[in-house]
């Protein structure tokens, strides 16, 4: 008879994922569980039996843990950008064209400040919301914070010839807070993009990277476990197929039977030798007697 593969360490057809994203024991196995009792205890007739049934579950297994991989390793990706974009640590700087501004603007002896910076500075983050929604595009360009200059600030902006390749904004600080109109909210209104903490709130931002990075650790882990338990699986579903070509279905019951047909001959075969045997025997003691 030919040695199933199932004797082996393979891992079998783990079962479903669970809803934190983790696959189930099942009856899989890979680098961090041990193979069912059931799969390394197979004997041939039993392996020829269920040799189809475990293929499928191994093929299904096998496609579910490439999905959950891919899944995976996407939202890596994901949060890698996001990660990357909140920086290392501290407020992120505003554009070029509005940092150039404010700059073109204190070199005039008018004192300003980006909008996010102005936002983080000097607003409650209670309402950051709130300005967030009245006036994004002041938030996103300059705050001027002497009220007085403001006519002067644009007369200087207006020959500058600064040429930002963004829209940037210039206001007071009292034009930043102002509520918004009561009228604001439609259906069809237009609406900010949830923007990067990093711009505004430092402690909210750092929350995100911690958050972030723990998750980052633990999905790095729940992927090399997959991928390990998904090496394992692909390993046995290649030993299973090539015991299969070398075993076609039926041919375990041909060589039973056959082997069955020599013992049967054999055990014949034994008793015409030993009845010529005895034979011999009574002829020798007959002719030692004569």
């Amino acid at each position: 008879q030919q040695r199933g593969p199932g004797s082996g360490g393979g891992a079998g057809a783990s079962g479903g994922t669970g809803s934190d994203g983790g696959t189930e024991a099942g009856a899989g196995s890979g680098a961090d569980s041990a193979p069912a009792a059931p799969v390394a205890g197979l004997d041939a007739e039993t392996l020829d039996q269920s040799a189809e049934t475990l293929r499928t579950l191994l093929d299904d297994a096998v496609t579910e843990a490439e999905r959950r991989l891919f899944a995976l390793r996407t939202a890596a990706q994901d949060d890698a950008r996001i990660l990357g974009a909140l920086g290392d640590g501290g407020l992120l700087p505003p554009g070029p064209d509005v940092l150039a501004t404010v700059e073109y603007l204190g070199e005039h002896g008018i004192p300003a400040l980006p909008g996010w910076r102005y936002l983080a500075q000097s607003v409650d983050p209670a309402e950051h919301n709130r300005v967030l929604a009245a006036r994004p595009e002041l938030v996103d360009g300059v705050v001027i914070t002497d009220p007085g200059t403001h006519r002067r600030a644009r007369e200087v902006l207006a020959e500058a010839a600064l040429l930002p390749r963004s829209t940037v904004a210039v206001g007071t600080a009292s034009a930043l807070l102002a509520p918004a109109p009561r009228n604001a909210e439609t259906e069809e209104s237009v609406f900010l993009v949830p923007p990067n903490p990093a711009m505004h709130d430092e402690h909210a931002a750092d929350e995100e990277r911690q958050q972030l990075r723990a998750r980052a650790t633990a999905r790095e882990e729940e992927i090399r476990t997959l991928a390990a338990r998904l090496g394992k699986d692909r390993e046995l579903g290649a030993r299973l197929g090539s015991w299969r070509s070398g075993c076609p279905a039926g041919r375990l019951g041909e060589l039973a039977a056959a082997a069955a047909e020599a013992r049967t001959a054999a055990a014949e075969a034994a008793a015409v030798l030993e009845e010529a045997r005895a034979r011999r025997a009574d002829t020798e003691e007959t002719a030692s007697a004569a």
